[in-house]
């Protein structure tokens, strides 16, 4: 057969193939180490492979799944940097396959490709991807449950969900309105539900028979008194600020003819909606599985079953979501790609492997500390891994106490990102990992080394501490 009668034949698995590609070429440049949280996990990974047991042995906030997801991946591999730089673009070309597979024959090619295109290139994936983070393996098992109910597998459906709860409770959150469409059908219910229970209640109740009555605590009660780490009204503006062609499109979805058949697609948005308004404690990376759930929506907007009354109207919501993933990429690559990312990683491993001994532990911020001590082979003082300064306004963490056993273990290095300001010599962000006076007492720089880009920060400091006075 000739390869143009291949093409015709098969022409949109070439599409699809083009759009992971192109989605691939922007991502990899990205592949590097940035400034986040996931690193925390990574570091959890190899804790529960060297047989440390979460929320026993240290202290974690959420459902178990991802620190056993990065214990198998560390059993595997050890601690592999291009492969955990490169997880959260394999996450999301996954999620472009179910789109596109799960979709097609429900839809159209087209519409299941339009579909995977405005989920890749909306700035919600591409920023996200950055670096890792809950919200891929999340979006991906709730992606996957949703797309799965649709085609009425509905245990695989409730499995899949129940692994995006066991990773962040709130990736059960689109479930939650689905049961109304089987209401009706005791079986189906029951399979649903068997999913869930398999996936995510088995093991919390594994847990919590292991941890006691505590594990709740960790994984649901400490996080009700949170409040908004960023406001909610600036998440939503930049949302639309970047992805402005999804509410205009959903605005022209109105105009769409069968706008009934489209309620099991709009189950799970409306209930993430609700949880964004009720939760107070939401980032932007919670909306990554919104979009891929309103991306499969379009796919339903967009086909010949539900297609808009004119063409011309189909049209101009074609050409805005274009229009939109053009300029989100474009800023993506121009302005946010290059930002917090980890200039000199390797010499701020050099430092403190020549500050502390292969046998003496670590401290320090939770965005750089667990990957600085994964590549120098270092442990962190008593595995308190996740410093966040959030876990000090919640009461979890007491920076007086902490600062004392560090001191009694006379920890040799800290390190902090920090901003200094250049015009006044100001230093802000230590006292997000310990006490100012807990530095001007007992450390002094080992090391500075700029951060050319950030949103917060312009340098890490590897803090040499020598205890002088250990009487105290």
């Amino acid at each position: 057969m000739k390869l143009s009668a291949i093409f015709r034949k098969k022409w949109e698995w070439f599409a699809f193939a083009a759009l992971l590609l192109f989605f691939g070429l922007i991502k990899f440049p990205t592949f590097d180490a940035y400034f986040a949280d996931g690193w925390i996990y990574f570091y959890f990974g190899k804790l529960v492979s060297e047989g440390a047991l979460p929320y026993l042995d240290f202290y974690y906030s959420s459902p178990p799944f991802l620190p056993y997801f990065a214990g198998l991946l560390h059993t595997l591999f050890g601690f592999n940097l291009p492969l955990a730089a490169a997880l959260p673009t394999v996450f999301s070309a996954i999620d472009a396959l179910l789109i596109f597979l799960l979709l097609r024959k429900k839809t159209s090619n087209f519409a299941s490709l339009l579909a995977v295109a405005v989920y890749l290139f909306s700035f919600a994936t591409l920023a996200t991807t950055k670096f890792y983070s809950e919200a891929h393996p999340l979006t991906t098992f709730a992606l996957a449950g949703s797309l799965l109910f649709f085609h009425k597998k509905y245990f695989w459906a409730g499995t899949f969900f129940g692994l995006a709860g066991l990773t962040k409770l709130y990736g059960l959150v689109p479930a939650v309105f689905l049961p109304i469409l089987i209401s009706k059908k005791p079986r189906e219910l029951a399979k649903f539900f068997g999913g869930i229970f398999l996936s995510f209640g088995i093991p919390n109740l594994i847990f919590l028979f292991l941890v006691g009555r505590e594990y709740l605590d960790f994984i649901f009660f400490n996080h009700l008194g949170k409040e908004a780490g960023i406001p909610k009204g600036r998440i939503f503006k930049f949302f639309l600020a970047h992805d402005w062609g999804l509410p205009a499109v959903a605005a022209l979805a109105l105009l769409a003819k069968k706008k009934k058949k489209l309620i099991l697609a709009l189950l799970p948005l409306a209930a993430l909606v609700v949880f964004y308004a009720i939760f107070p404690d939401i980032y932007y990376l919670y909306l990554k599985i919104f979009v891929a759930l309103f991306a499969a929506l379009l796919a339903f907007v967009f086909a010949g079953k539900f297609i808009f009354q004119k063409k011309t109207v189909a049209g101009i919501g074609i050409a805005l979501l274009l229009a939109s993933g053009a300029t989100a990429t474009n800023f993506y690559l121009r302005s946010y790609a290059p930002v917090s990312r980890i200039d000199d990683l390797a010499g701020i491993v050099e430092k403190v492997s020549m500050e502390a001994d292969p046998d003496q532990p670590i401290y320090g911020n939770f965005a750089i500390t667990p990957l600085v001590a994964l590549l120098s082979e270092r442990e962190i003082f008593r595995n308190y891994v996740d410093t966040n300064s959030k876990f000090i306004d919640l009461g979890l963490i007491d920076l007086e106490q902490r600062a004392a056993e560090i001191e009694a273990a006379r920890v040799p290095v800290v390190i902090t990102k920090i901003f200094i300001d250049p015009k006044t010599s100001q230093t802000l962000g230590i006292e997000d990992v310990l006490p100012d006076e807990f530095f001007q007492t007992n450390c002094e720089p080992a090391g500075f080394f700029p951060i050319a880009a950030d949103f917060e920060a312009n340098w890490v400091v590897v803090w040499r501490c020598g205890y002088s006075n250990p009487s105290k």
